[in-house]
């Protein structure tokens, strides 16, 4: 069993796509409720504390990732830019998480750390 406590923080979901041009365009950003359970540069195996998800990718989150619990009702999508705990992340996967009676719980979101948008002002 895994003995580390998760607090929930507030994570900033901005949207992310592209113009008409292809290039990047920021949307609309929401605030959301976030559990963090594992930062990039962290060794951590945070598989027990997932439950269960089917859609989950069987490789274990490497190093550069993190990993967090967003809501089901969550506005992120893969490429949308999260800022919690002070990191800036992009969100290369999501997938639903279930609990004990098959109900989703929550939806897992692995992300890197972001650098940046050419041309985007912090």
């Amino acid at each position: 069993m895994h003995s580390r406590r998760f607090a929930e923080v507030q994570c900033f979901v901005t949207k992310v796509g592209s113009d008409s041009e292809g290039r990047h365009a920021i949307g609309e950003t929401s605030q959301e409720p976030s559990t963090v359970l594992k930062v990039p540069g962290e060794d951590l195996d945070v598989s027990a504390v997932l439950g269960s998800a089917p859609e989950e990718p069987v490789a274990p989150p490497g190093r550069d990732e993190a990993v967090l619990l967003l809501p089901t009702t969550t506005r992120a999508d893969v490429n949308d830019l999260l800022q919690v705990a002070g990191m800036r992340l992009i969100v290369t996967a999501i997938s639903p998480s279930y609990d004990s009676v098959g109900k989703a719980s929550h939806h897992v979101v692995r992300a890197v750390t972001f650098a940046g948008i050419p041309g985007e002002s912090r």
